[in-house]
């Protein structure tokens, strides 16, 4: 009977065992409730975006979205957003904290490019105007395409800041992503949230700054050549650009890059990059940053703003005065008055350089020179692309970065002239004389069925190449140099009192549709070759070039600022118009 029992009650115990472990392996244990929100019951491995959002402050469905307190994956992630950075997604999410900066992007012009379709279509002749505010968000879903805009939307129009990264190809050249295209550091992975910084790296400008006027490469002593690798080392072209079909030389790099290694953030302001919340028609209008603003620094007590972007930050020191910019009064807040020395923070680590103010010396002071943007003296080179060939075919099929999809229409792109040496000068859109390289100098063909059509649109634009060296160039190289003074390369000489030319490259037997030299901006009359897209840009007239020519006959002799004529330039005049000088004698 007792064995009877006891079998009773180890089948009994059996049947419960085997209940609980069927009820245990059948139904889910409810997850631990975890704050700020559910999410992180299954992501809390996750690290930070960065210390401004700490994940137990802000979770993840704040900023992404989704049902902050389903306990499954499926309704967790209904309705979440990957990337909420895209500028749709930014408007819902980021617009909680962000609203200010939100509504300056937006209208900014990484986002719209509209100064770059404005320019087209004007150089085109499509349009009369140049300072319409048309961007890409405008343009979508347009049916009657000009060649023109065609042009923009297959070459330029992958470079804008909201660019779905998901189309490209290359995942190594994607661009956009929103606000994550300029301040992501690096990429998400399994136990990693993607980083955010204001310490941006000069790499992540560099994906879009690297064709037109190539500012982000020469800044870093990268011309691209004519598409030869040499040299050739280790089984392959040792000189090829990061998208592996673009070759370059190495050329001298900026100062600032070359001796401080400073990046792209440490000189431009948060507004000239983010925008000042107003539409602008050009790139100009919207950069904030002059040379001047460091080296000869406007000092003012930090403001609210000046703190947060320091503490943010977390490398520069705060200080009670820092520099402010001239043009949108924005605060520098890493260049800072410590006595009487301007000190220089770098951006990424804190590096602390003591920043030399603008001299007061003859080169700087004479009014002689008053007009000189600081880009015309102390720029070395300019990456100068002479007769891009543009070829079009209509019936071909190309992808559209704006509808972001193969549309009607293909181009292939060519070069044929490319120099670096000896910048052009002119007079720019700031009303000063500064640099000037093709922008840009189409020659273009355009296959119709059997019919070949042909056009050509010759531009020059003004810009400071970011070649900045400390040694200016020559008095010789600005007031004798032929290429400098726009005439193109050839040989100068003065005759009777005129200038005369010799041109290098002829326009004519190499075939192309106009008779001056490919190179050349103007004539020795002061007639204008090409076209500029500001109303106050130019080449030198008539008048100008007598005037820069002439001087030479004093730099033969006095060719350098030491020079005591220098020391006080009217009283020198004086004498010479005076007949007191050893000059006439």
């Amino acid at each position: 009977m007792k064995y009877k029992n006891l079998i009773y009650i180890l089948a009994l115990a059996s049947v419960i065992l085997l209940i609980f472990s069927v009820f245990s392996n059948g139904v889910k244990k409810s997850p631990k409730i975890t704050k700020p929100d559910q999410c992180l019951s299954c992501h809390n491995s996750m690290s930070d975006m960065d210390s401004a959002h700490p994940k137990e402050i802000f979770g993840c469905a704040l900023c992404h979205g989704g049902n902050r307190w389903a306990t499954d994956k499926k309704n967790a992630h209904r309705g979440m957003v990957l990337n909420p950075a895209r500028l749709e997604h930014a408007g819902i999410f980021c617009v909680k904290c962000h609203k200010d900066i939100l509504k300056r992007v937006s209208k900014s012009m990484m986002n719209s490019q509209s100064g770059i379709l404005n320019v087209l279509k004007y150089q085109w002749g499509e349009s009369r105007e140049l300072n319409k505010t048309v961007g890409i968000q405008d343009i979508r879903g347009d049916k009657n395409i000009s060649l023109a805009q065609n042009h923009f939307r297959k070459l330029c129009a992958a470079c804008h800041i909201n660019q779905d990264e998901k189309v490209f190809q290359n995942q190594k050249t994607a661009r956009g992503g929103g606000c994550s295209d300029c301040h992501r550091v690096t990429k998400t992975n399994k136990n990693h949230h993607a980083t955010f910084s204001t310490r941006i790296p000069s790499k992540n400008c560099l994906k879009c700054h690297n064709r037109s006027n190539r500012i982000g490469l020469s800044y870093e002593g990268i011309f691209e050549s004519e598409g030869y690798g040499t040299p050739y080392k280790h089984g392959d072209f040792s000189h090829k650009m990061s998208d592996g079909r673009r070759f370059y030389y190495k050329l001298p790099d900026d100062i600032h890059h070359r001796v401080a290694k400073m990046e792209c953030i440490d000189c431009h302001s948060e507004k000239g990059v983010m925008g000042d919340g107003k539409k602008h028609y050009h790139m100009e209008e919207a950069e904030d940053i002059k040379c001047k603003d460091c080296h000869k620094a406007n000092f003012k007590k930090a403001n609210a703003l000046a703190q947060t972007l320091a503490q943010t930050n977390e490398k520069v020191p705060l200080a009670k005065e820092v520099a402010y910019s001239k043009k949108f009064n924005s605060p520098l807040y890493n260049v800072q008055k410590d006595g009487n020395q301007t000190i220089f923070y770098r951006k990424m680590d804190g590096k602390k350089f003591n920043l030399k103010e603008m001299s007061d010396k003859p080169y700087h002071t004479l009014a002689i020179h008053k007009r000189l943007d600081c880009s015309a003296c102390h720029s070395s080179w300019i990456p100068s692309c002479y007769g891009c060939h543009e070829v079009y075919f209509e019936n071909g099929k190309q992808f559209d970065w704006v509808e972001r999809k193969n549309t009607k229409g293909q181009w292939q792109e060519l070069r044929s002239f490319l120099r670096f040496e000896s910048p052009s000068l002119g007079i720019g859109y700031n009303k000063k004389i500064m640099p000037f390289a093709p922008g840009c100098q189409v020659i273009g063909t355009v296959f119709k069925n059997k019919k070949i059509e042909k056009f050509h649109h010759m531009a020059m634009a003004g810009w400071d190449p970011h070649t900045t060296q400390k040694v200016s160039r020559t008095c010789v190289d600005c007031h004798f140099n032929p290429a400098t003074l726009g005439l193109g390369r050839g040989n100068l000489d003065i005759k009777d009192g005129n200038i005369t030319f010799e041109p290098i490259y002829n326009s004519v037997k190499s075939g192309m549709p106009f008779s001056y030299p490919i190179d050349a901006f103007v004539s020795t009359e002061g007639k204008e070759f090409q076209t500029v897209s500001r109303k106050e840009a130019r080449s030198f007239n008539r008048g100008e070039l007598q005037k820069i020519v002439g001087a030479y006959k004093c730099i033969i002799c006095h060719d350098s600022y030491d020079d005591k004529i220098y020391r006080d330039f009217n009283r020198s005049k004086k004498l010479f118009y005076s007949g007191k000088t050893s000059c006439l004698r």
